[in-house]
């Protein structure tokens, strides 16, 4: 069940291989291009149960994707015979418990990173997934397009790695989920929302290694929330390899720009989905137009589409891209690091 850099056909699995039978929990604002990734690749999963604690969203949530169970409690749902897989969207809190009940029950999961709220619970849930076998794998959408898999398979022609800038700015006016607001520094707003997308994407570009050295600035501009909603971390990785990232909720007009500099090519990732080496195009979809709703909203369900078909891969037991637990408790090690260091000030 090991990720590979061999990945199957977009739309096909293995012959013989069914679909996933799949429960998802928490029906809010992220789960809409979970589901739609699940019921529109009918080859690859079968939306068998959504669940909900508020009931009523549950029945209307199932009701518009066609979900036979629409259920309260994640329990219920591990209790049905056809769930082989759980999509777990609830709220940062919640991961670590459900992650450890669903594997306990015998189920495949995939959340919503982060991957847990502590370094410890991450550790937890990684020894259940080597003990039980079950694919644990954490969902950094981002990573999950052609054009970082392009950068993924030509790494090697481009030489030596040495240095990473990462930007990611959005507007967010206000929690975008009512638990939002409650988020503390020590807890981790944009360092535990957004940042763990641009470490994903450094981890995958520096590889099995960790950093020797991490500095972290974080400010909070705005009041409807209590934790910080800009930061700036720069880091420094064994070979004298730098990486800085940015990221913020403050930016009206949305950037998602990753250079990554080798010592034969500079190559940048725009926009999500364009591929750039020395300033030539490499990748560069056709798609809607480049407008924050693109970049945020309709425009990256294909990133929900292709994780989802990654992840059922490796429950099936086929070559994979998904991120599965020990690259995840990696991310989630230097994640709090960095949470810590902000809060400490």
């Amino acid at each position: 069940m090991n990720a590979t850099a061999a990945t199957l056909s977009d739309h096909e699995y293995p012959a013989g291989i069914r679909p996933v039978g799949i429960a998802l929990i928490g029906c809010g604002r992220i789960s809409t291009p979970h589901l739609k990734a699940i019921v529109n690749q009918p080859g690859f999963g079968r939306l068998i149960a959504v669940v909900d604690s508020d009931l009523a969203r549950a029945q209307s949530v199932g009701e518009a994707f066609g979900a036979p169970h629409r259920l309260a409690t994640l329990e219920e749902a591990l209790a049905l015979d056809d769930v082989e897989a759980v999509v777990l969207c609830t709220p940062n809190e919640l991961h670590a418990e459900q992650v450890y009940a669903a594997l306990s029950a015998g189920r495949h999961v995939l959340v919503e990173k982060p991957f847990a709220e502590t370094v410890a619970e991450a550790e937890r849930n990684a020894t259940l997934a080597d003990e039980t076998g079950l694919v644990l794998a954490a969902g950094h959408t981002f990573r999950h397009v052609e054009a970082v898999r392009t950068l993924q398979d030509r790494m090697p022609e481009f030489g030596r790695l040495r240095a990473v800038s990462i930007s990611m700015c959005v507007f967010w006016d206000g929690p975008q989920a009512p638990w939002w607001a409650t988020r503390t520094a020590r807890d981790g707003l944009i360092l535990s929302l957004f940042a763990p997308h641009a470490l994903d994407f450094l981890h995958l570009v520096v590889g099995e290694v960790d950093p020797v050295s991490v500095h972290v600035e974080a400010v909070r501009h705005q009041s409807g929330w209590q934790g910080e909603d800009e930061a700036m971390i720069l880091l420094r990785y064994p070979g004298d390899i730098l990486a800085s990232i940015h990221v913020s909720y403050n930016q009206r007009h949305t950037i998602n720009r990753k250079t990554v500099h080798f010592e034969n090519a500079t190559v940048c990732l725009d926009n999500g989905d364009e591929l750039w080496i020395d300033g030539q195009p490499e990748v560069v979809p056709q798609r809607m137009p480049k407008t924050d709703e693109a970049l945020l909203g309709d425009g990256i369900t294909h990133y929900f589409a292709t994780q989802l078909r990654e992840f059922a891969l490796a429950v099936r037991g086929a070559p994979n891209r998904s991120v599965l637990h020990p690259m995840a408790l990696r991310l989630t090690r230097l994640n709090r690091l960095i949470v810590d260091l902000a809060a400490r000030g």
